[in-house]
């Protein structure tokens, strides 16, 4: 065990032995790796939870911040996350300097068309000292630098997650096909009835569930006027194919084959080559929120990720009798 770690334990049990030492020294609540968590902090989580905007809700993995203000074992878990993060900002210098945040308040004061003794003044009104207001700010900036380079730049969301994502919240939405190239194995009711078709076709779907290609069976077993190689029929532009079947097209993805489908002709299965789609113009309206969103939503998971893994390396004691 580290020096400075035992030091910490020490005065951690030290301080909640001793009664009247507790009004007078500032309990130590929690050490993560060589960084107390003070009684002085709790006070100050709690502080800061009167006032609007002073805690940084990308910490809450999932709570609200109605829970953090009611739950006092939910604040020693965000002050340990606190202090996560802040080991790791120090550690790999995302630190700001003064100067730096002084800019970022002008720029704030400048976006809401107030000059800096103005907002200042505004800053007072909300409950928050300009110093305290200062200590957030510069928080704020170096965790927002440090989140985009340690998870936001790692994050991949793609137009098709966002495209997928447009599907699964509209699941009667359907795309629209310009061109398609499919085949067919067709089973025509001319030979031995509707009964003796749909028999036939289920026979070749048991057969293509074996394992063999459609190909080879289309070959074989396709019941097309003058069929074509592997069943192919060729490509279509949207309306020059049956109304029927272009409904089983839609449905289906490149190299999908469908079950046994009928229409007035007789019995069919119907594989697709290739197909093009348009782009829906209401998809590309939302695209970037709905990329923004997934962002969002994955940040969450992966920064829960973070802090699991954290501190599962960290150091963490905590001190059961000042809790």
């Amino acid at each position: 065990m580290k020096l400075s770690k035992f030091i910490w334990i020490c005065l951690a049990f030290t301080v909640s032995q001793n009664s009247n030492a507790k009004e007078l020294v500032n309990r130590v609540l929690v050490v993560v790796n060589s960084e107390p968590v003070l009684q002085s902090d709790l006070e100050g989580l709690q502080k800061r939870l009167a006032q609007k905007g002073a805690v940084d809700e990308t910490l809450l993995l999932g709570e609200k911040l109605e829970q953090l203000k009611s739950d006092k074992k939910l604040q020693m878990d965000f002050l340990i996350r606190e202090k996560l993060v802040e080991s790791e900002i120090k550690k790999q210098n995302f630190l700001v300097t003064d100067d730096r945040v002084e800019q970022e308040i002008g720029q704030i004061a400048k976006r809401g068309q107030m000059t800096k003794p103005e907002f200042v003044k505004f800053i007072s009104s909300q409950g928050m000292d300009y110093e305290s207001y200062k200590k957030v700010l510069k928080s704020r900036i170096e965790r927002q630098s440090f989140f985009e380079t340690e998870i936001v730049s790692k994050l991949r969301i793609t137009d098709e997650d966002a495209y997928g994502e447009f599907q699964n919240k509209n699941p009667n939405y359907r795309p629209n096909v310009n061109e398609f190239t499919v085949a067919q194995i067709f089973f025509s009711p001319k030979k031995g009835g509707a009964a003796g078709a749909k028999s036939r076709g289920e026979s070749v779907i048991e057969k293509m569930q074996s394992g063999q290609s459609f190909e080879a069976l289309a070959n074989n077993y396709d019941e097309t006027p003058s069929p074509n190689k592997g069943g192919l029929l060729g490509s279509f532009k949207s309306g020059e194919f049956s109304a029927e079947l272009e409904k089983v097209v839609e449905k289906l993805s490149s190299n999908e084959v469908s079950g046994l489908v009928q229409t007035k002709a007789g019995f069919h299965i119907i594989k697709v080559i290739n197909k093009k789609t348009s782009v829906d113009p209401n998809f590309l309206k939302v695209k970037e929120a709905i990329k923004a969103s997934l962002v969002e939503k994955n940040f969450q998971r992966q920064l829960r990720n973070w802090f699991e893994s954290k501190k599962q390396d960290a150091y963490i004691f905590k001190n059961e009798a000042s809790l």
